[in-house]
């Protein structure tokens, strides 16, 4: 699995990210994760972990563009803050790239 979620201190939401995306059911799993959060309709805050991501291909900005613009759709953002470690320039080039063209749907702190 690329994204490793763990929810034991919930409301915070740490998710460990692996080196590789597998393949594309890999990526929609991680979505889909994230969206099963908005199900129990509490809010919630993200702190994602890019340490070890290498080079992901760029396809997926605009995968996940295209999901934050379906997420701010939901009548209720659970969703209070996300906070993002980043250790790599091109990681970090990537998230200013997905957040130029579809801004978060709540604050983030990089």
């Amino acid at each position: 699995m690329w994204a490793n979620y763990d929810y034991s201190t919930f409301p915070l939401v740490y998710v460990k990210f692996n080196q590789y995306i597998k393949d594309e059911e890999d990526f929609n799993n991680f979505l889909k994760r994230w969206t099963f959060l908005y199900h129990d309709k509490k809010d919630f805050t993200f702190i994602f972990n890019t340490v070890e991501v290498s080079a992901p291909n760029i396809s997926y900005c605009f995968k996940m563009r295209t999901f934050i613009k379906k997420l701010k759709k939901f009548p209720h953002q659970y969703l209070q803050k996300s906070i993002i470690i980043v250790s790599n320039t091109y990681i970090r080039y990537l998230l200013n790239l997905i957040f130029l063209f579809q801004k978060p749907v709540a604050p983030v702190y990089i």
